[in-house]
């Protein structure tokens, strides 16, 4: 992560670019002066947020935003030229210089994330921030009389988010063995296809394996919506039958699994 502490770097850049800024001279030489408004964004959900801003020529600044700032406006005085902006909460430990990376055999950090391209190329810009929903909680459910202790896997190939909020592609498994219910939750990061396979493995190895992607596609499910819903899946211990649930939905949707 960067330690270069945000606040100093823009005080010396403000020093540089503003002494041409009086009324008499250039002003197109002065910088631009960003407004965040994070108004908008639940602080009973987001307590604080990483705030990333990048030129195409490199790093510009950053900083941890706390929740008690979000009811005021955010300035901050950036050169007049295209930014990358990223906000992001929820990274924890899967933080990196790129963006987000999940380690192989994790699920998901519960993400939020906002992205934009700014034009900052004039005095003044206002932007609205709004966190969107990165991240899927899977709560899956066996049916049966007794439930013997599964391994349940959900394997994809999404493994995090580049810098500009965009899933990344690579190897991603995450695992979890059911409880005395039957049941256990994983999650998974925005998919960019159906390919996600669930596997379900005792001690002597996997059991089942199937296409659940192309299920939660056929319910309907959008991968490309702004918040992602969380979605819940009952599956019968033969492994024949499953029922989709999606979050808010009032639909239930019902297959027959194809091993």
């Amino acid at each position: 992560m960067r330690t270069m502490p945000s606040k100093v770097l823009m005080s010396v850049f403000s020093l540089i670019v503003c002494a041409g800024c009086s009324v008499k001279e250039d002003r197109t030489l002065c910088p631009c002066r960003l407004v965040l408004d994070f108004s908008e964004v639940d602080t009973a959900v987001i307590r604080s947020v990483d705030l990333d801003v990048t030129a195409p020529d490199g790093f510009v600044f950053a900083e941890n935003v706390e929740a008690s700032r979000f009811y005021e406006d955010y300035v901050a005085t950036v050169p007049r030229q295209e930014l990358q902006l990223s906000v992001w909460s929820g990274r924890g430990a899967f933080a990196s210089d790129d963006g987000l990376s999940i380690p192989y055999g994790n699920g998901a950090p519960p993400v939020y994330i906002h992205s934009a391209l700014l034009d900052a190329d004039c005095e003044q810009l206002h932007h609205t921030v709004i966190m969107r929903k990165n991240h899927c909680n899977v709560t899956i459910r066996m049916k049966g009389e007794d439930v013997d202790p599964v391994s349940i896997s959900l394997v994809g190939n999404v493994d995090g988010y580049a810098s500009d909020g965009r899933p990344t592609l690579g190897r991603f498994c995450c695992s979890s063995v059911v409880d005395v219910d039957g049941s256990c939750t994983m999650v998974l990061p925005r998919q960019v296809d159906n390919t996600l396979m669930m596997e379900l493995d005792d001690a002597s190895g996997v059991l089942k394996r199937f296409a659940i992607g192309e299920y939660i596609a056929e319910s309907g499910y959008d991968w490309a919506t702004p918040d992602l819903e969380d979605i819940t899946i009952d599956l019968d211990f033969a492994v024949t039958h499953l029922t989709l649930v999606i979050q808010g939905w009032e639909k239930e949707y019902m297959f027959d699994i194809v091993i």
